[in-house]
């Protein structure tokens, strides 16, 4: 068997049964049938799942514990992922947008205040921050190959309308509604935050399909949930095997 330990919070159950239907499948991962556990980190008994010890920051122990007896063959995470459709979902009547400095060309809202790319990026790591921490505080517990699964992108205007309840508690101007692209854009920020930790700690990223992004930037609908910010099973598959591939390499040249 090769086990797999998945972490993360709410995208990680798209994941996980996109991974079991794998499973049942018979899927293979460095020539033997894969095995997975997946842990919800908001589950009482892993809470909070980052401890104070002296000067720093670890997991909780009962986490360390897990990872220490699980012994895995490799991690995924799904750590989480929605911290830009809080900051972007919205807009104040005075609106404004940004140029992305990875794809410069895409449209500007007409009439926005144009905000310095930098400033966005920065105030999405402040938000960000306990997401962030915990990828490292993962690395520093287990020398096996992790991969960080890329959230999905932000799903459309027409879909967000259809769930309004849970974005927003009170009733909701749709005028305040923000344009898609400014939310793919938003999305396309916290991703290159989530390559940055990577790059940092030796954790490898899985991104998401491309087929599985809109022409606008939306999230595909053939891998909608049942929400308005969460992907279904064939888009947890698809991360599995994704990180599937990145792990089976760190497996044949035993890098554990």
């Amino acid at each position: 068997m090769t086990k797999i330990l998945g972490l993360g919070h709410s995208h990680i159950v798209a994941i996980a049964k996109g991974c079991y239907e794998l499973q049942h499948e018979g899927f293979r991962l460095g020539g033997a049938p894969l095995l997975s556990r997946f842990l919800y980190l908001y589950d009482p008994e892993i809470t909070p799942t980052l401890a104070e010890e002296g000067s720093a920051s670890r997991l909780n122990a009962r986490l360390r514990q897990i990872i220490d007896e699980e012994r895995p063959d490799g991690v995924v995470l799904s750590v989480g992922g929605n911290e830009h459709i809080a900051l972007s979902v919205t807009q104040p009547k005075e609106r404004f947008d940004f140029i992305l400095g990875a794809e410069p060309e895409l449209d500007l809202e007409q009439g926005a205040e144009v905000l310095p790319e930098a400033a966005i990026r920065e105030t999405l790591r402040e938000k960000m921050a306990p997401t962030l921490s915990t990828i490292e505080a993962i690395r520093n517990e287990t020398a096996a190959p992790i991969v960080c699964l890329e959230p999905p992108p932000p799903f459309p205007n027409s879909r967000i309308l259809e769930c309004p309840q849970e974005f927003f508690r009170k009733s909701f101007d749709p005028k305040k509604l923000s344009g898609e692209m400014f939310r793919y854009k938003m999305w396309r920020t916290q991703s290159a935050l989530y390559r940055e930790v990577c790059a940092r700690a030796d954790i490898l990223f899985a991104a998401v399909p491309t087929e599985f992004i809109a022409p606008s930037g939306v999230l595909a609908e053939v891998v909608w949930g049942a929400d308005a910010s969460h992907a279904n099973a064939l888009f947890g598959r698809r991360m599995i095997q994704s990180a599937a591939e990145l792990i089976e390499p760190r497996l044949s040249d035993g890098r554990q």
